[in-house]
């Protein structure tokens, strides 16, 4: 069984003339607008004005929070500290007998 190989000559590609942009098809970059900053601050206030805003009852609920975790700590570490000293008074007790 002989098998034929076919002959075929491949050309060689020919490269395409790159297309050519004129500078009124160049896309300008897109610019960001300002409008779209305008609502976020309505009225201008000064630095030293007091004022009471849901950003105010957040930050006391969080410190009352933060402040009443602390005193509970206290607590507990003062009971752990206690009860060192009983097992403490306690080992010092049995050891003198």
């Amino acid at each position: 069984m002989a098998t034929k190989k076919s002959s075929t000559k491949k050309t060689p590609a020919t490269k395409k003339p790159a297309a050519r942009k004129s500078a009124a098809k160049k896309s300008s970059p897109k610019r960001l607008s300002l409008r779209s900053h305008v609502g976020l601050r309505s009225e201008e206030s000064e630095f030293m004005t007091f004022q009471i805003t849901k950003q105010t009852l957040y930050w006391v609920v969080l410190g009352a929070v933060v402040i009443m975790f602390t005193l509970w700590l206290s607590k507990l570490q003062s009971d752990i500290q206690t009860l060192y000293d009983q097992i403490d008074a306690s080992s010092i007790e049995s050891s003198t007998m």
